[in-house]
């Protein structure tokens, strides 16, 4: 009886030394979790508008680039770039082992598109509509003093 324990266990500990031996070692980073935009929301929308402060004629054009894995949004002022972000679904965040776009989706057909993990100020809400007879998304937000706000943008 003391045999056969003694040879189960040797037996045992020897598949488990040559099991472990077998397994191949991974030295590569874990797989990340590529993030993609809704199809409602992929294309180049465009928002303009023109505004006259003080006699000065201020020209606004925001652009809205949105493939299959990444979100561009471009803010221009009379030709000057102000803002210009680039979330990726494929590459990986510096904090997370995660994309940088976070794309949630929100009831009434809405989507929050954000960094990951991250309470951006560019975070945004997106739903696709139909406005004065054609294709747009408008863009939900709030004014400071929280009235709500909404800001159409054209299929270009």
């Amino acid at each position: 009886m003391k045999t056969k324990l003694v040879t189960t266990t040797v037996a045992l500990a020897a598949g488990l030394v040559l099991g472990g031996l077998a397994l191949p070692s991974s030295t590569a980073e874990a797989k990340i979790h590529h993030t993609t935009m809704p199809k409602a929301l992929r294309g180049t929308w465009v928002h303009r508008e023109k505004d006259n402060i003080g006699g000065d004629i201020y020209k606004y054009r925001t652009t809205i680039k949105a493939t299959k894995y990444v979100y561009n949004y471009k803010y221009v002022v009379n030709g000057k770039t102000i803002t210009k972000i680039r979330w990726s679904g494929k590459k990986k965040s510096p904090f997370y082992n995660h994309s940088d776009l976070n794309v949630k989706k929100l009831k009434k057909g809405r989507w929050r598109i954000s960094w990951y993990k991250m309470n951006s100020d560019m975070a945004r809400t997106y739903k696709r509509v139909k406005h004065n007879g054609k294709p747009a998304i408008v863009m939900l937000d709030h004014y400071l003093d929280g009235r709500p706000m909404k800001i159409y943008y054209y299929k270009q």
